[in-house]
């Protein structure tokens, strides 16, 4: 049995280790179990102690030499760490499983290690492999052709312990700049800072006083191995930058004894008398990387060699699997409803920043690893600016996200699951003042043959079913006794996105003078949005101000019902327009809807960015088979649209069968009381 005296610990190893968590009031108990700690630190530190007294074992764990696609401090998990019972590989004051093995290993005899070495080496070189990879590769034209020799230094970490332990801290930046310098004439002279330093997360062992005129400050991340591959000679104090500059066939000074040091690869400028054998870059390779580091899949929790693991890194990396998702503005109710729909992106991590101060997003994204490699998510037409700028800053990808156009049986303000959502990289749908990727598909799709019978067969369906947007209205045929001209004017939510954002914040009341105005002997018939019907949006108008102008208000009909009865429809922006114009009625736009100026609607307002005229189904095509994101009603897996509807029927068809009359009022209130207490957590 392994104790752990850190919680930390665990979290940092548990993929590879069976730990429990150690306390102070059980240890009597734990005589004969084994003492776990991380490599110097306090819990390192604790486990040989309690090791000692209760004359037991101690491991101490440290990460490996390639670690993961990513900094420790931005949460990439981990693919490998070392366990040690005798010492810690960077601590030369004490000897340590890899100094024993690197003593006495026979590596002559081991042919096959040797082999999985160099290929291992190989596969670094080729793929540009370090401790953390995270960093892009090196410009080709960063350096000036000028043909001198390049020089680094290698920066550190302040206080880092492979420096207090490796012999390293009497040494200073300016120290090992100036002998660099002497020793190395007509040559251009670099100093690299340590990543964790160039993002404030650590301070940085080179202070600017100690930075010398002629040398040059590397502050860019760069990727170690592609920096390394135009650099000719290194000097550093402990960094494994020194040892990743051997395997490149780099010279290597140290002015410190890092586990690499002492073995005749590199020039020493301290000595460890316990380290008596010469060895090759290989073999010290071989026994640090292979025979003293252990590998894991940290996603699928599985053993890995060496290979397998940089294979993997190389993987993730290549397909963007390394990277992390932010997701800002999305209220606390949300948070489990839509990570199915951000399945295929198979993030790392998802975090939902809802800091409880508003002025606090960007600081706790950052803290949370918010870096380059990650991909920001932001509801609606939220604004965080401070958010904006970073992403404008680091060339970082911001996606919108709104509800589809087909969500759920029940309202969303009611806080049901949706069952399809949009995401945007390019603005979002309802915002008519810019470019969303809705109107990039419509304005350049080819829609070829199979699509158009895909949106054939998924208008009849969605006619057929009476689908829309919402689904909890009751299908009740409605009577109205006129011959004139039946207009259905469509009531929308006062602070709707796509009024603010879409028709210059038109209002209800002004809708209905607008249509009474243009249409003075036409029926008008006037919906509420049922929102506001339900007291969770605002929106409402009073009868007698709705009176004034139009002729009859229908609260609780389904949409189908009302195109039944409507020759046109007159809308600001809402939704129901486009459903409208997928039933064949005649639309009437007040504002600039996602489905206006494609030749389909009349449309009040024009658009110069929208230069195509399509027909019924190439707009169905792009609207909601190319644009949205659907999930299975029955398992929350992403799917094709047909499923979804299929599911989606049946999901309606359970709903209204339980909504005999006498649920209906306590279903009311259970809803009610949901959405108090999901509004309350948001």
């Amino acid at each position: 049995m392994i104790f752990s005296t850190s919680k930390k610990l665990i979290e940092n190893s548990s993929s590879f280790l069976e730990i429990k968590y150690y306390s102070f009031w059980d240890r009597i108990s734990k005589k004969n179990g084994v003492f776990c700690g991380w490599g110097r630190k306090k819990s390192g530190l604790k486990a040989v102690f309690l090791a000692k007294k209760f004359k037991t074992s101690f491991l101490l764990l440290e990460d490996g030499f390639i670690r993961s696609c990513g900094l420790e401090s931005a949460l990439y998990p981990s693919f490998s760490i070392v366990e040690d019972s005798v010492g810690i590989y960077y601590d030369a004051t004490h000897e340590s499983a890899l100094e024993r093995i690197l003593n006495s290993y026979d590596f002559k005899n081991d042919k096959k290690l040797l082999t999985q070495a160099k290929e291992a080496i190989s596969f670094i070189i080729e793929h540009n492999i370090s401790k953390y990879n995270h960093a892009r590769n090196l410009d080709e034209n960063y350096f000036p052709n000028n043909g001198r020799k390049r020089i680094l230094i290698i920066a550190q970490t302040k206080n880092d312990a492979s420096l207090k332990y490796g012999f390293a801290d009497k040494f200073s930046i300016h120290e090992m700049i100036k002998t660099a310098k002497n020793e190395n004439e007509n040559a251009d002279i670099y100093l690299k800072i340590h990543p964790q330093a160039l993002k404030n997360i650590k301070r940085s062992d080179a202070n600017a006083d100690e930075i010398l005129p002629y040398c040059n400050l590397i502050t860019e991340d760069i990727n170690p191995i592609s920096l390394l591959k135009k650099i000719d000679k290194v000097y550093t104090k402990t960094s494994q930058m020194g040892f990743e500059a051997l395997l490149l066939g780099k010279e290597c000074i140290c002015f410190g004894m890092p586990f690499y040091a002492g073995w005749g690869v590199t020039d020493d400028r301290v000595k460890c008398e316990r380290r008596t054998q010469k060895r090759s870059v290989e073999e010290i390779f071989a026994a640090a990387y292979i025979l003293y580091a252990k590998y894991r899949d940290p996603y699928g929790n599985i053993p890995l060699t060496l290979m397998q693991a940089m294979q993997n890194i190389v993987y993730i990396k290549n397909n963007n699997l390394h990277k992390k998702g932010f997701f800002f503005g999305f209220s606390k109710w949300k948070h489990n409803f839509v990570k199915p729909f951000f399945e295929k992106e198979q993030f790392a991590k998802i975090f939902f920043i809802n800091p409880f101060f508003q002025k606090n997003h960007l600081k706790t994204a950052l803290k949370n690893g918010l870096d380059e490699n990650s991909l920001i998510y932001v509801w609606g037409k939220k604004s965080f600016h401070k958010i904006e700028n970073y992403a404008k800053k680091h060339d970082i990808s911001i996606f919108r996200v709104e509800d589809g156009f087909i969500r759920s049986v029940e309202l969303g303000s009611d806080l049901a699951r949706p069952y399809s959502l949009v995401v945007d990289r390019h603005g979002i749908y309802f915002d008519a003042a810019r470019k969303s990727e809705l109107e990039q598909i419509l304005n350049e799709t080819d829609f070829d043959e199979k699509i158009i019978k895909k949106a054939k067969e998924i208008q009849a369906f969605l006619i057929k079913e009476r689908i829309s947007k919402y689904n909890a209205a009751l299908h009740e045929s409605i009577n109205i006794k006129t011959d004139k001209k039946i207009i259905f004017a469509v009531g929308q939510v006062d602070d709707d996105a796509s009024i603010i954002y879409g028709s210059q914040n038109m209002s209800n009341l002004a809708l209905l003078k607008t249509v009474r105005e243009k249409n003075p002997q036409s029926y008008i018939v006037y919906k509420p949005h049922p929102d506001v019907l339900a007291k969770n949006r605002m929106g409402k108008i009073s009868e007698h101000e709705v009176l004034q102008y139009a002729d009859k208000i229908i609260k609780n009909a389904s949409l189908d019902n009302l195109f039944e009865i409507c020759d046109e429809v007159h809308t600001i922006t809402s939704l129901v327009g486009f459903e409208a114009v997928l039933r064949g009625k005649k639309v009437v736009t007040y504002g600039m809807p996602f489905y206006a100026g494609w030749g389909l609607s009349d449309d009040m307002l024009a658009n110069e960015r929208r230069k195509r005229k399509l027909n019924i189904y190439e707009l169905i095509a792009g609207v909601l088979i190319l644009y949205p994101r659907y999930i299975s009603p029955k398992n929350y897996k992403l799917c094709d649209i047909k499923t979804f509807l299929q599911e989606f029927k049946e999901e309606k068809i359970r709903y209204n069968s339980s909504r005999q009359i006498s649920k209906k009022v306590l279903i009311f209130f259970i809803r009610k009381i949901q959405f108090i207490y999901r509004t309350v957590r948001i």
